[in-house]
Formats: C-alpha cells, sequence, structure tokens
C-alpha cells in the first residue's frame, strides 16, 4: 500500500515537470518570435538590462521583455558585436547587437581593386545586421578641399564598398562608419590606406590652383578628360580636386580593349551612376564603372559609323553620339565625307535607333577657302565642311549641335532645321529665314553688313568662331564655347582670343542676343581647338575651359578651369595645368566624385 502512494506521487510529481516543461516550451517560443520581429528588420540590440526579475532588451526602435526565469544565460561580446542568449530550453541565440569597433567586421581591403584605378580601394564588410556603410576620406591639413563622404545605398549583410578620391603616394586616413538603414551611425573606424605615386608619361607637370573662393565654387571634383599626347595616343581620364591633387585616374594602357583608347571629349557620367564613353581610335563605345571596368562595349564599326568627339544622354537614356558615316560620299565622288552625321544609340538593346546626316539639313557647298584654326589642325575641305564637335538635347526635345565650320545650328528629332548661329555670309536664300538677326542691349537689331556678316565686332555682340560644346542654360539660352580662330576672317594668328559666350534666341522672331561674355581680348586664354562650357547646377556657375595653348601664370602653357559667377562676372576658382605638349583636354567639368546610386 505504501508502495502504490509513493507511485502515485511520483505520478503527480511527474505530471507537473511535464506540463513545466510544456509552459516553458511556449513562452521560450513566444520569446524566440518577439525577438526574431527587430532582427529580420535589420535593428541591432542597443543593450540589455534587469530589473524585477524581468530582462529588458532594448533595440534602436523596440524594447523586448523576457522574464529572467525563462533566461538561462546572456553572454555579450560587443567585439565581435553580438549576444548570446541562452533559454532555459536549452536553445541559444544569436542577436545582432551593438559593438565597440567595426575592425571586426571588415573582410579585407584591396588597393586598386580592377588593375585601371590606382587612387581607388575595395573593402568587403560582414555585417552583423542588415546596414550601410559610409565612408570619409579625410583632407589633408589645411586644404580647400573638403572630406570625401559617401553613403552607400546597399543594405545587405555582406557587401564590398569602393572608396574613391584616395590621394597618391600618399598613407589616406578613411572612417569607415557601419550605419542603420537610414543612415544613423552605429559604429566607426579609422583605417588606413596607403597608395603609390603616379608615374605616368603625360600627366599635367603641375595643377595649380590660381583662385579661389571656397564659399562661392560649385561643390565636387574637376574631371580632365586629357588625350594624352596626342589623339592617337592612350587617354587618361582623370579628377583633380581644389588643391590641386590629382584624386581620381583611369589608367587603360593594360587593357585589353580600351589601352589605345581616344576619347576625345572624354567621360560622359549617364543617369545609372556609370560612364560613356567613345574610343576614336577603335571606333567603338563602352559603358564603364568608376573603376574602369566594361560594363557594355559596342563595335560601332560594324554598324557602319566611326566615333568623332561628343556624346549626350538624352532624357530617355537614349544617346546621341557625333559621328562619321563609312559609307557617306561626296556628292558625284569617292571620297569619304567625315564627321557629319549623329546617331541616336539606344544602350538597353545595343542598337541605332536613328542617325541624321547633315548634308540634308545644312549647306554643304558652302565652303570657306583656306580657313584654319591653326598650323597642324584640320582644315575645312569639302570632305571636311561640318566638323560637327559638340551636341546637346534642348528642353522641347530638339538638338542642338556645334560645328567647327557652320556656326551653332537647332534641329528637330524629325530633321526639321529650326536656326542657325552663323555669320550671314556665303548662305544662300534656301537657309536666309533660319539665320538669326542679332540684337543690341536694348533690342534693336544690329543691322550694319559687317557685323551681319562677320566681319567686325559689335560693342554689344559677336559670333562665335570654330566653337565647341553647346549647352542650353535652364532659361533656355545657349551657352557655346567660342574658340576665337580665324576671328572675322582674318588669319588664325592676327586675333587670339576664346570667349565663354551666352546667347538669348527668340525662336519666334528669329533673334539672337548677346547677354554675357567672358574672355573678350584675353589672348592667354585662347584655344584654338577642342576645349567647353559648362553649367554649375548648384550655384548658377559657368566653367570656361580652354584646353590647349594658355599662357600661364608663371610663363609656361596649358590648358585652364575657370569657374565665374556670372551675376557678378568674378573668378572664383581658376585651376592651370601645366603640360609639355598641346592639348591638355577636350573636355573639362565639375562632377561629384560619387554618382547619387552607388
Amino acid at each position: 500500500m505504501r508502495h502504490l502512494w509513493i507511485q502515485i506521487i511520483g505520478l503527480f510529481i511527474l505530471s507537473g515537470l511535464i506540463a513545466c516543461s510544456e509552459d516553458d516550451n511556449e513562452s521560450c517560443s513566444i520569446i524566440v518570435q518577439d525577438i526574431q520581429g527587430p532582427i529580420e528588420s535589420g535593428e541591432i540590440l542597443k543593450s540589455t538590462s534587469l530589473d524585477n526579475h524581468v530582462y529588458k532588451f532594448t533595440f534602436e526602435s523596440e524594447s523586448i521583455e523576457i522574464p529572467e526565469k525563462m533566461v538561462q544565460s546572456i553572454d555579450v561580446d560587443s567585439a565581435k558585436w553580438k549576444t548570446v542568449l541562452t533559454l532555459v530550453d536549452g536553445n541559444t541565440y544569436i542577436i545582432p547587437s551593438m559593438g565597440t569597433s567595426i575592425d571586426e567586421l571588415i573582410v579585407n581591403v584591396t588597393v586598386n581593386p580592377s588593375g585601371y584605378n590606382p587612387l581607388a580601394a575595395n573593402i568587403t564588410m560582414n555585417l552583423p545586421a542588415l546596414g550601410r556603410m559610409k565612408i570619409v576620406v579625410h583632407s589633408k591639413p589645411d586644404s580647400y578641399t573638403p572630406n570625401v563622404e559617401y553613403l552607400f545605398n546597399s543594405i545587405e549583410k555582406g557587401q564590398t564598398i569602393t572608396v574613391l578620391g584616395l590621394y597618391p603616394n600618399y598613407e589616406n586616413q578613411v572612417d569607415l562608419i557601419y550605419t542603420d538603414k537610414q543612415g544613423n551611425e552605429r559604429g566607426r573606424s579609422l583605417i588606413k590606406i596607403k597608395t603609390g605615386t603616379l608615374e605616368y608619361l603625360h600627366l599635367p607637370k603641375k595643377c595649380r590652383v590660381t583662385k579661389i573662393d571656397p564659399s562661392k565654387i560649385e561643390p565636387g571634383m574637376n574631371l580632365i578628360n586629357s588625350p594624352g599626347e596626342s589623339e592617337t595616343d592612350t587617354s587618361i581620364p582623370y579628377m583633380v580636386d581644389f588643391d590641386g591633387e590629382i584624386r581620381w585616374i583611369l589608367d587603360w594602357r593594360n587593357h585589353p580593349y580600351l589601352d589605345h583608347i581616344s576619347q576625345c571629349c572624354g567621360l560622359k557620367r549617364l543617369h545609372n551612376g556609370n560612364y560613356f564613353v567613345g574610343d576614336k581610335n577603335n571606333h567603338q563605345l563602352a559603358e564603364i564603372n568608376v573603376l574602369g571596368e566594361i560594363i557594355h562595349r559596342w563595335d560601332l564599326k560594324k554598324m557602319g559609323f566611326a566615333f568623332h568627339h561628343d556624346i549626350t544622354e538624352k532624357a530617355d537614356g537614349k544617346l546621341l553620339i557625333t559621328v562619321t558615316k563609312n559609307d557617306a560620299k561626296l556628292q558625284g565622288g569617292t571620297d569619304v565625307r567625315i564627321y557629319d552625321h549623329v546617331i541616336e544609340f539606344d544602350p538597353v538593346k545595343g542598337q541605332i535607333n536613328k542617325f541624321w546626316d547633315f548634308t540634308a539639313i545644312l549647306d554643304s557647298s558652302r565652303i570657306l577657302d583656306g580657313w584654319t584654326p591653326g598650323p597642324g589642325l584640320k582644315v575645312q575641305d569639302k570632305s571636311n565642311w561640318l566638323h560637327n564637335n559638340g551636341i546637346d538635347e534642348s528642353i522641347d526635345g530638339d538638338i542642338i549641335c556645334t560645328a567647327r565650320w557652320q556656326g551653332v545650328f537647332k534641329y528637330s528629332y524629325s530633321g526639321d532645321l529650326k536656326w542657325i548661329i552663323a555669320p550671314h555670309c556665303n548662305w544662300g536664300n534656301k537657309y536666309q529665314k533660319y539665320l538669326l538677326m542679332p540684337l543690341d542691349k536694348s533690342g534693336t537689331p544690329i543691322t550694319d553688313p559687317d557685323v551681319l556678316n562677320g566681319k567686325k565686332r559689335h560693342p554689344d555682340f559677336d559670333w562665335f568662331w570654330g566653337g565647341h560644346c553647346p549647352v542650353e542654360l535652364p532659361n533656355g539660352n545657349v551657352l557655346v564655347f567660342d574658340n576665337g580662330f580665324c576671328r572675322w576672317y582674318t588669319s588664325a594668328h592676327d586675333i587670339n582670343y576664346s570667349r565663354a559666350v551666352e546667347y538669348k534666341i527668340d525662336e519666334k522672331n528669329m533673334t539672337i542676343q548677346q547677354v554675357w561674355e567672358y574672355g573678350y581680348e584675353m589672348a592667354d586664354y585662347y584655344a584654338a581647338a577642342v576645349s567647353g562650357v559648362d553649367y554649375l547646377k548648384q550655384t548658377g556657375n559657368y566653367l570656361f575651359c580652354p584646353g590647349m595653348g594658355n599662357r600661364l601664370s608663371n610663363g609656361s602653357a596649358g590648358g585652364r578651369m575657370v569657374e565665374i559667377d556670372p551675376k557678378s562676372n568674378t573668378v572664383v576658382f581658376e585651376l592651370e595645368l601645366e603640360s609639355s605638349y598641346s592639348t591638355l583636354f577636350h573636355r573639362a567639368n565639375r562632377i561629384s566624385l560619387y554618382p547619387d546610386n552607388m
């Protein structure tokens, strides 16, 4: 009987234990579900506290409470950004938690990961929870150039970020910052990245900043699209900061496809953050990333065209490219026409949608014998009658082009001519209605035949000569680089100055008014060919960039980048690029070091 009671009591105790275990398991399951929520959303555990027999787990946006009796142990490893929670059921859970340093999260640092950008590095991270990375590349002491800062878009646990803007031959100080999805800092480390010396024969001897007003300049870096020693050499795009330091460069000399690239007007940043480039030597098109790696490449020659000079991206993502059509012949002859076509290229489909032959738009018989920008530069002839060298899409969807020999002209997508900016001489009757009538400052037509025909300058107006780089401004005006060779039909070296000039065009009344200029009678800023202008969106400033043959402040030769506040006509930044060869760059632009979407 006694034995029976012992059995019965044992059964009651066992059933109680079983019930308790089932309750604990259920409670543990609920706890796990509660904790899993913030972990899956990418949150980090900030702290753990015990109060009145209840553990409080505080995450970044919420807190979870766990009864003390349900917890077997809590082990915090701040170095590895984790907390190990063991519940009474014996199961163990790793919770991403706030750490002391992110050094332990760095998997690898690789300088020049592509082999083409020695001033870049890739850093591979293994993060404890979903989040973003931010970098700060510290400027040298007493620099005008601010620190390079960028918050990356990726929110993966495992990610590789690209550090841009490293100084050459320098132990760069880089803050590596781990943030939540919104960019709030979780932790950081200061790392050091050592770079080597840039040893390229065709870089400028000196990049010299002669003037700067830090409060008025457009942020960014100065992209210099150098052709190298000549247009047949390997092009070298590089970026210079506001202290004259090279901070980004692409060295393609050992690239299997770009080792002899002639990029002419250089890299054009696409809406997707990559660059697009045309190769005049090999007649190919390429989309590349910030490390100089090819994303896509197309054989333009197989499509029947040869690349020449310029590219611009349209609002719809398609590209306008100035080209030569390989089988285009002179009327009644066998000689090939050059530099007188534009194509619309679709980079998604890798195909040409449309092309325009300018002999159907302008007068190809308008030849001015002997008109040349100078020794060694191409002359106008029947084959090279146009020399299209710049292109821009208008706000209204039309297309604006500069042509060395014919002026600036605008035409519709369907190929209808809209207007021509050029001296009125030597145009046939068919084109008279497209020639814009110049106005003085008061809005009165300028009727002097010598001014109309380009024989002399009016105090309020001058035509441009051999221009480049048309830019339509937000107000609808057109900004152009006026090279100025053979100005007023004089010999190439009689009157030497180049300008940035802004014209206001009234398409209804077919008039043109010069509203701003910079460079008038500044002989030291003369560039017979290449060169460009640009509009800077944040400040409204203009860039005036004569890219060859400038006489610099120390008496040497080279090119310049000049940033001007057009409202006050004051220079807020000037960069001199000293060189032992003629052409420093085809184009120079101010752009952000990072695109918006990396």
